[in-house]
């Protein structure tokens, strides 16, 4: 039986150890945030580095990410071009992302529901799982989700007649310093 209650304690402690707690305010250091759009045979991506954004953590954390559609940069000017009229950035200039996550960062992941404000429509994507690990002065976070293009709306641009796939998966890289 001791045996037995050692094991426990121990498992729980472990359990423990791997869980850490987000307080305080935070503000976005750097961040890459990368797109990827699938053609029948070709594959195209495009990042950003120009996200800015700010968070809080109380009951639970609250983030706040917004992107310029102009600085998503791929290696096709063309391609950028008519991403900018496809996205409609002349009139929504802005993807905004409102993260919300409890406290717990366990075992190094943290699960996120993001709404995500994109060509002027709102969409909800739950439980975005984001690898997270401690810094000097904050966190690095890392993850990925696809966005769907149909739940914003936006007409799908082709090559040679056949359009991209809707999925557009999307990869998130932070760096969030305690403020």
């Amino acid at each position: 039986m001791k045996k037995l209650l050692i094991f426990l304690f121990l498992s729980l402690l472990s359990l423990e150890l791997n869980a850490t707690t987000l307080s305080g305010k935070y503000e976005l250091k750097s961040s890459k945030i990368n797109y990827l759009v699938r053609y029948l045979i070709k594959k195209a991506d495009g990042d950003s580095k120009a996200a800015k954004g700010k968070g809080e953590c109380l009951a639970a954390c609250e983030f706040l990410v917004a992107a310029p559609i102009k600085t998503f940069e791929s290696k096709d000017g063309n391609r950028d071009l008519n991403m900018l009229k496809v996205t409609k950035a002349e009139k929504f200039p802005l993807v905004i992302a409102k993260i919300k996550t409890p406290k717990e960062i366990k075992n190094g992941i943290l699960n996120a529901d993001i709404e995500i404000d994109f060509s002027g429509v709102k969409k909800n994507y739950t439980n975005i799982s984001f690898k997270i690990t401690d810094t000097v002065d904050g966190f690095h976070s890392e993850g990925q989700f696809d966005l769907f293009l149909e739940n914003h709306k936006i007409e799908k641009p082709s090559l040679l007649g056949v359009d991209i796939e809707s999925i557009v998966p999307i990869t998130i890289v932070a760096d969030w310093k305690k403020i």
